[in-house]
C-alpha cells in the first residue's frame, strides 16, 4: 500500500510527459517579421550590400543587370505574360528547387512575390529577389521540395513582356 502513492504519481507524470504540447500558431505578421530578419541575417552573412527594399512589400532585391531604358515592364492588372529565365533556391540551404530558360508564364499565375516584383522590372533586367515565405509558398510549402514557411531566393531575367 505504501508504494501505491508512488505508483500513482509515476502514472500521472508519465501521462503528462506523453501528452503533446500545444503550441500556439505563429500569426502571419509574426512569421513575416521572422522571415525578414532571417533574410537580413543571410544578406549580412553573405556580404550582400547592394540590397534594395521595396517599400510597400518589404521584399529585398538586388539589381544585377539593368536592361535598356526602352524596355517594357509587365502590367499585372492587364494580364500580361512574360518570358523569363530563372532559378529558385531555398534561402537556408541554397538548394535549387526550380529553374527554367525561356519560360513563358502568365504573370497573374505566378507566386505573389513575382506579381509584386516583376512589374518593377523592364525587359533585359536581371534581379535577385529574396522572398519572405508569405510571398512564396507560405505555410503549406510546395510538396517535398519547399518546406512550409520557407524563405526563397529567385534569380530572374525578364526577357520579354507579351
Amino acid at each position: 500500500m505504501k508504494y501505491l502513492g508512488g505508483l500513482f504519481v509515476g502514472i500521472i507524470l508519465f501521462a503528462i510527459a506523453c501528452t503533446e504540447e500545444v503550441v500556439d500558431p505563429i500569426l502571419p505578421i509574426e512569421q513575416f517579421f521572422i522571415d525578414s530578419e532571417l533574410i537580413d541575417i543571410w544578406l549580412t552573412e553573405n556580404a550582400v550590400t547592394d540590397t534594395i527594399i521595396e517599400p510597400n512589400s518589404q521584399i529585398r532585391y538586388t539589381i544585377n543587370v539593368e536592361g535598356p531604358a526602352t524596355g517594357i515592364s509587365p502590367r499585372f492588372n492587364e494580364g500580361d505574360s512574360i518570358r523569363v529565365n530563372y532559378e529558385g533556391r531555398l534561402l537556408d540551404t541554397g538548394a535549387i528547387f526550380d529553374s527554367a530558360d525561356s519560360a513563358d508564364l502568365a504573370l497573374d499565375n505566378t507566386i505573389p512575390g513575382w506579381q509584386i516584383m516583376l512589374p518593377l522590372m523592364s525587359e533585359g533586367d536581371e534581379y535577385t529577389i529574396y522572398l519572405q515565405s508569405i510571398y512564396g509558398y507560405g505555410t503549406s510549402g510546395n510538396g517535398s521540395t519547399i518546406p512550409e514557411n520557407a524563405n526563397i531566393i529567385f534569380d530572374v531575367e525578364l526577357i520579354r513582356v507579351k
